[in-house]
Formats: C-alpha cells, structure tokens, sequence
C-alpha cells in the first residue's frame, strides 16, 4: 500500500497543476491566484503580510519576494495601517479586484466538481484526514 502522505503529496502536485494552467489564463501564477483570493476572503480586501505567512506557510523572505512581484504587476499594493503605522497591510489594487470574481468562480466550479463524486459522509472523513495531516498529527480541526 502506498503511503499516504506520499499520495497527498501527489495530490498537491496535481492541483498546483491545475491552478496554474487556469491562473495563466488570467496572466498571474496559481501561487497569486491563491493570496488573491485569500486577500479577497478578509475584510476590506487587505490583510498584514504576517497573516499570509501564516496562511499558506511560509517564510517571511519568500512572503516578501512574493508581495514585491505582485505589487510590480500592480495586483496588490502596500498600506498603513490605520491603527499602527508601523505595520503595513496588503492590499487588492483595482487590477487585482478585476480577477476575484474569475477566480472565485473557478475555485467555486472546482471544488463542485470534486463534491459531486463523494458523499457528505467521505467529504467529512477526508476533511478529518487532512486537517490532522495538515496540523502536524494534531486533532485541531483548523
């Protein structure tokens, strides 16, 4: 038997694939179509570059790089924060706003199509699975 964390990897591999042939179609990466859509989901459409990190896992440095090539392609810009100017928010740029609701709808069809095959009872167990998994063999459901 194949072991599953190998096939989950597997798995993230495919859909990165997937992401990225339907991100090029809207001239970005898979990878921006993500933070977009995350900045997206927060209010007012900004969030702190911490709250990325944390998101999707990542290492202050990569984050930067990341926020520094999106804001060149004008998707997202930089801000104050309102209630501590030390802190800089990201934020979605008009340009960046335009792809949310292709975006929103692609994950939308995307994720529809993948419930259509399973019942309720598999989606909740393979949630479980993935969530311990993906909370270093902790049972916190976040």
């Amino acid at each position: 038997m194949e072991p599953i964390k190998k096939l989950i990897k597997q798995t993230t591999t495919q859909i990165d694939k997937e992401w990225d042939k339907f991100a090029v179609t809207l001239g970005i990466t898979g990878v921006q179509m993500t933070v977009l859509d995350f900045i997206a989901n927060q209010e007012n459409d900004q969030v702190s570059q911490h709250e990325i990190e944390k998101e999707f896992g990542l290492q202050r440095s990569t984050v930067t790089v990341m926020v520094q090539r999106m804001e060149k392609r004008d998707l997202i810009e930089r801000i104050s924060s309102k209630t501590d100017k030390r802190q800089k928010l990201v934020s979605l740029t008009q340009k960046g706003k335009s792809l949310i609701p292709r975006i929103k709808d692609y994950v939308k069809d995307d994720d529809q199509k993948l419930r259509a095959h399973f019942s309720d009872a598999d989606l909740q167990t393979l949630i479980e699975i993935l969530n311990y998994v993906k909370n270093g063999g902790n049972n916190a459901s976040n």
